[in-house]
């Protein structure tokens, strides 16, 4: 029991648990509330296979499966015939389906993963992986090994397979010292790395907040990545958006479903970022965000007028911190929160489009915050539009679903298959967009959210009170304090029904997170009703868990044809597939030094999912202690420690892929603004200083990512996957091929030890060189006010000089930093084995053939990147140019190459390569004078050599970006 000292603490302990809260955190290992042995282990096969056909190519095969046993009856009865398909599809993505035969089942609908199916000329020789073929009289078992080692991929031996109408378990066997990443959505007190203890990973989108540990979350995501201990990698995707349990074992992993059919898609690596390349190519790559969004973002809810919005910006300038974009949270919007709209009392419409004329004049941009419900309020726009174009989810009587969030009572737009939905959306954004226009959208609580649980839920007019709050206008100056409570709290009448739904209480129950019910949660709660209908005739029991997904794609093409730019869209939920339209941030999170290392793991496994551009809110969104929910002097960290907490945090977050300080109500948390602290301030200044130098780059491998599949902050066990010790480095990230982050992450600490694989790294900060012979700890001194930063070495990395705003980076003039590998190129590294460091960009055609061309010497690669933000990327209207550097053994001399791909666009003729910097020569005599030549003219007047750092600069090159050359050097 919490203890309230008044009747406002009451207030906000109801606001905060129903709305954007947090509690306790659930327990690690929970135990299986059901009878099912944990281990998936059988007694007897459920079911045999009756007849096998192979495939006319003579890759896959289809079988039939009729049930021996029905095991759990409680659970219903089991299908009595399964259709069993294995598919090969390329060399090393093999697809497995299983469904009740001649039985029409849910399945994830293409719009959201569309299926490539078999690649042209796929041949059986040139598969990776073998499939044992299953003989007619055996039980099922499928067994998926590496063809080159036996290695096992996937093997359901001694496991029950179980297939009934709202139960599907599948499990198999995984070696104990094999380590696995990328389940969820869920806060874990491990970090990145998956606990093998019992532990259940519960996939069911919720509106709980971040700083929750083991409960799901706003996202589900049936991938998992597995790292062997010979370090070969595999990932496996259930492709099923029904609620599901993951249970995971020292020895096994156990889907259960309470719906849909086994999709299953095996991707074979066999590095890390080989197989989340893979798995890209399958849900689709990331969006390739516009350029500003790569800079540095505000927001907080409850900056309560505009006055108070153009303060932030102005208080950002004034303490000379870049800002690239602020975004409005709720309090903008009209009278009962009415999507879409300006109030008139806080952020007037005409007031709003001259701010937003100012910001763009400056080079900075804003972003609406939107919420999925419509208020159900005639009169109202977008409500009579809406049931004009007939565009809401259903509840079972046929009318439109009516749930309670900010709007109280309100409807929801069915994103997923609603035949009207995109012209209606576009209308409503194109009437928002000429009244400010705004730079992207902020989608928030898109779960989606509901504060009521009902079947079937109305306004009750015979309850005057219930009217009242429902009806209650939003405060002309956004006082949060005695708002809240009867905003969040349920005032409609719900029916629930009268014979209890199937959909609404399965026989299994997964583990879903709820406040009041541990993790016994129905389905119902916080969120759409399972029973809910689409219009295409699907449940919201099958469909829920695209909801977010579903309206990122949508305000994405919406966004796309209002403004002809390249969308920005930031959504709270997600499902495979969502990458492609939406950046991630990770949810309310709180100003605690655990959540702060929660954040990093929220990043990478965001970046696996295939989404980018993803980011944790720096500082925290909440200000309070877990246990009691409201903030209170007594219970926050001290002062002192909150400004050390973010100022380390400031500096980390410099470094997220998206990067944002976000902060709730003031009756929530204390203000923490990086203008707020001198020390922040500074901090502020110096670890985005080196972010907005790192601009290009960082939008350059966001390319990669975007064009090839792949990560953009990754682990850095991804550098070298058998070194065992790497595999729980999840404190730190790589932000592309070469950038690493050694953050602080715990008070008073200046000294850390963060991990190093194999090689040379470089000092960001001053190109100091440090080798590492074997990967391991490595003491860095830290203090207050600093980050470690390193590059890898084998890199080439586009440096630019700093500005407050992207625009006046973006094609400033460039610097090349080559960074010299510890090792020369084997030549055979082209490979991209899992055994031993891998260099920077090795799965990229010209760095593979650079470290073939150049075995012996030491090999260094890079591209710039550049583009104009134009909505499709071609090699029409970009910059695209490969550098590949080959220095000499004794790091003398060296050539430094250019590939051009593409030279067109905004950045073609106006982007210009200024000097070139080789980091890591070994020590010369200090008067050693270098020399270089381009095309066989000298240039060696401007070059030096500082013999304290071993660095070469050369200047005045002055090339014209898009120009190939070949430079060489020598000391």
């Amino acid at each position: 029991m919490l203890p309230l000292q008044s009747n406002k603490a009451l207030v906000l302990l109801v606001a905060v648990f129903i709305s954007r809260a947090f509690c306790t955190a659930a327990g690690v290992g929970l135990p299986d509330a059901s009878p099912l042995d944990t281990r998936g282990h059988a007694t007897q096969a459920t079911y045999g296979v009756s007849s096998v056909t192979r495939g006319d190519d003579g890759l896959g095969y289809a079988a039939q499966l009729d049930l021996s046993n029905d095991p759990l009856p409680q659970y219903g009865p089991s299908f009595q015939q399964l259709t069993w398909q294995v598919s090969p599809e390329t060399p090393s993505r093999l697809r497995v389906q299983i469904s009740p035969t001649g039985v029409k089942r849910w399945q994830v609908p293409d719009s959201i993963v569309p299926r490539p199916g078999a690649a042209a000329g796929l041949t059986a020789s040139s598969l990776l992986y073998d499939v044992s073929l299953p003989e007619p009289g055996a039980p099922f078992n499928l067994q998926v090994t590496r063809r080159a080692t036996g290695q096992t991929i996937f093997d359901t031996t001694g496991h029950q397979f179980i297939f009934k109408d709202q139960f599907i378990q599948l499990a198999t066997n995984v070696p104990a010292d094999a380590d696995l990443y990328g389940l969820g959505e869920a806060t874990l007190r491990t970090g990145l790395l998956l606990p093998r203890n019992g532990s259940i990973i519960t996939l069911w989108a919720r509106d709980v907040a971040a700083a929750v540990t083991d409960w799901n979350l706003y996202s589900a995501h049936p991938f998992y990545l597995q790292v062997n201990k010979d370090g070969t990698s595999h990932g496996v995707l259930l492709l099923n958006s029904n609620g599901m349990d993951v249970l995971l074992n020292q020895t096994s992993l156990t889907y259960r479903a309470i719906g849909g059919l086994v999709e299953l898609y095996l991707f074979l690596g066999p590095t890390p970022e080989a197989v989340i390349r893979q798995y890209h190519e399958l849900i689709g790559k990331t969006a390739m965000q516009p350029y500003w969004a790569l800079g540095a973002h505000q927001a907080r809810w409850g900056y309560q007028n505009l006055s108070v919005f153009e303060d932030v910006v102005s208080n950002y300038s004034a303490a000379g911190l870049p800002l690239e974009n602020i975004f409005a949270d709720i309090e903008y919007q009209g009278d009962n929160f009415r999507t879409m709209t300006f109030s008139e009392d806080r952020y007037p419409a005409a007031k709003m489009k001259a701010f937003a004329a100012k910001l763009h004049a400056r080079g900075q941009h804003w972003v609406p915050i939107i919420n999925p419900a419509v208020g159900a309020q005639p009169g109202f726009r977008a409500f009579d539009e809406g049931n004009r174009d007939d565009v809401w989810i259903k509840d079972t009587s046929g009318r439109p679903y009516v749930g309670q969030v900010w709007p109280g009572a309100a409807v929801y737009p069915d994103y997923l298959a609603a035949p009207n939905i995109s012209s209606w959306l576009q209308r409503q954004l194109t009437t928002f967009y000429r009244q400010a226009p705004f730079d992207g959208m902020w989608l928030d609580m898109n779960e989606a959210s509901n504060f009521c649980g009902g079947q079937v839920c109305e306004v009750d007019y015979s309850n005057a009170t219930s009217v009242y709050y429902l009806k209650q206008k939003t405060p002309k100056d956004f006082d949060l304090t005695d708002f809240f409570k009867p905003r969040v709290t349920c005032w409609l009448s719900c029916k629930q029904p009268a014979v209890v739904s199937s959909l609404s209480s399965p026989p299994y129950k997964i583990h879903n997170g709820g406040f009041g019910f541990g993790r016994q949660a129905p389905l119902q709660s916080g969120v759409i009703h399972p029973t809910a209908v689409h219009a295409d005739g699907s449940t919201e029991y099958d469909a829920h868990n695209l909801y977010g997904t579903t309206m990122a794609m949508r305000f994405h093409a919406a966004f796309t044809a209002i403004t002809g730019k390249r969308p920005f869209i930031l959504s709270r939920s997600s499902f495979p597939g969502a990458g492609r339209f939406a950046a991630r941030w990770t949810g309310d999170n709180v100003a605690r030094w655990d959540e702060l290392f929660h954040s990093i793991a929220g990043v990478l496994n965001n970046n696996m999912w295939g989404i980018a551009l993803a980011g944790a809110d720096i500082c925290g969104f909440y200000d309070m202690a877990p246990e009691h929910h409201v903030w209170s002097a007594e219970h926050a960290l001290p002062e002192a420690e909150y400004e050390e907490l973010c100022n380390r945090w400031t500096m980390a977050g410099a470094f997220y892929p998206f990067s944002r300080n976000h902060l709730a109500a003031n009756h929530l948390t204390r203000a923490h603004e990086p203008y707020r602290w001198q020390s922040v301030a500074a901090a502020h200044r110096k670890a985005y200083g080196l972010r907005y130098q790192l601009l290009t780059y960082i939008y350059s491998s966001l390319f990669v990512a975007h064009s090839r599949g792949g990560t953009l902050a990754r682990p850095l066990l991804f550098t070298d996957s058998s070194d065992a010790a790497a595999r729980n480095a999840t404190a730190q990230w790589l932000l592309g091929e070469a950038l690493l982050v050694s953050p602080v992450i715990t008070p008073n600490t200046t000294r850390i030890t963060p991990h190093f694989t194999a090689g040379s790294w470089y000092n960001a900060w001053d190109l100091t060189r440090m080798d590492v012979t074997t990967g391991g700890p490595v003491a860095l001194d830290v203090p207050l006010g600093e980050v470690a930063v390193h590059f890898r070495g084998g890199a080439v990395i586009p440096m630019q000089p700093y500005a407050n705003v992207t625009r006046d980076v973006r094609y400033a003039p460039v610097t090349l930093i080559v960074t010299l590998p510890a090792q020369p190129s084997s030549g055979s590294q082209a490979a991209a084995t899992a055994q031993g460091p891998l260099p920077p960009h090795v799965l990229d055609e010209p760095c593979a053939a650079a470290l073939a061309r150049h075995a012996g010497q030491l090999v260094s690669c890079g591209l710039l990147y550049s583009d104009g933000d134009s909505l499709q990327v071609s090699e029409d209207n970009t910059v695209q140019v490969w550098y590949t550097a080959a220095t000499a053994p004794a790091g003398r001399s060296g050539s430094v190459r250019s590939t051009v791909k593409a030279n067109a666009g905004p950045g073609s003729g106006k982007l210009r390569i200024e000097s070139l910097i080789i980091a890591g020569v070994p020590t010369q005599a200090a008067d050693a004078a270098p020399t270089a030549s381009i095309a066989g003219q000298d240039v060696e007047a401007r070059a030096s050599y500082d013999a304290a750092t071993g660095v070469v600069k050369i200047e005045g090159i002055n090339l014209e970006a898009g120009q190939a050359f070949e430079l060489n050097w020598s000391i």
